[in-house]
């Protein structure tokens, strides 16, 4: 293999790292969204990990927290800052997930 040769992939095995390491955020929206939406407490945590706060604010419907864990497709795979999880009570009476907001 010629020395040209080598530097170039060199060059991008460099620039894939470096392109690996600039995303911080793990789901697009969508699939964050799929992944909590309808979902109990147990299979959140399971699928997405537990949330960096929470709300209890109201005990009935709390607000779960992720940071730094969605990023928006459609706006060149920005990070979303935060992510709001909504929970209700199911018909069971567990909480499970609502709806999403994005910040």
């Amino acid at each position: 293999m010629s020395w040209n040769r080598v530097m170039q992939c060199f060059a991008v095995m460099i620039t894939m790292l470096v392109l690996a390491g600039c995303g911080a955020s793990d789901y697009p929206r969508g699939q964050f969204s799929g992944y909590v939406i309808g979902k109990t407490e147990e299979q959140i945590i399971a699928q997405v990990g537990k949330p960096t706060e929470v709300d209890n604010s109201n005990p009935a419907s709390p607000v779960w927290i992720y940071s730094k864990k969605t990023f928006d497709v459609d706006s060149n795979n920005k990070s979303d800052d935060k992510v709001l999880v909504f929970m209700k009570k199911g018909a069971d009476g567990k909480l499970v997930g609502d709806d999403t907001v994005f910040r």
